[in-house]
């Protein structure tokens, strides 16, 4: 990110986003990796999970997440597809974190997808979150743009079944 002088004092801005459930080994992680504090501004979204940060504002859920978008510059979030759809429709530059702690894999594998199409950064473990959140700018500065394709199968199922 580019800042002009005018900026030179304002740091970047993240959000991470754990969606309702919580992700408390990535919440924990940023909160106690305090070196983090002296580039970047960050916000916790905790959801439902039970450890509660002490080195940065967080909070538990917000509905209306999406009206305060525009006060970020980058986001980190968890594999969830609702999430990570919402900020790519938004236009905004994700790294995206995988929830392995999950029973089921399918975060893991959300992850692969939107790395493979070059639509989202992604930081595969926890443990690696303070460097990827070190390198953010580089690493969603090239990252193709999403463009929403409409699902409009029903009007052919529906020609399909009455003609």
């Amino acid at each position: 990110m580019t800042l002009s002088l005018q900026d030179a004092s304002k740091k970047p801005r993240i959000l991470v986003i754990t969606g309702t459930t919580g992700f408390d080994s990535l919440v924990r992680k940023i909160d106690e990796s305090r070196e983090l504090e002296a580039t970047y501004d960050i916000t916790l979204q905790t959801g439902e999970g039970f450890y509660k940060p002490k080195n940065k504002p967080s909070f538990d859920f917000d509905r209306g997440l999406k009206d305060h978008l525009a006060e970020y510059d980058f986001f980190i979030t968890h594999a969830g597809a609702g999430t990570i759809f919402m900020l790519l429709e938004q236009k905004k530059r994700v790294l995206v974190v995988p929830n392995t702690e999950r029973a089921d894999k399918h975060q893991a594998e959300l992850a692969q997808y939107v790395k493979s199409q070059n639509l989202c950064a992604v930081c595969q473990n926890v443990q690696g979150i303070a460097q990827a959140i070190n390198t953010i700018d580089s690493s969603t500065e090239n990252l193709q743009p999403y463009e929403k394709v409409e699902f409009n199968a029903v009007q052919e199922v529906l020609r399909y079944i009455y003609e």
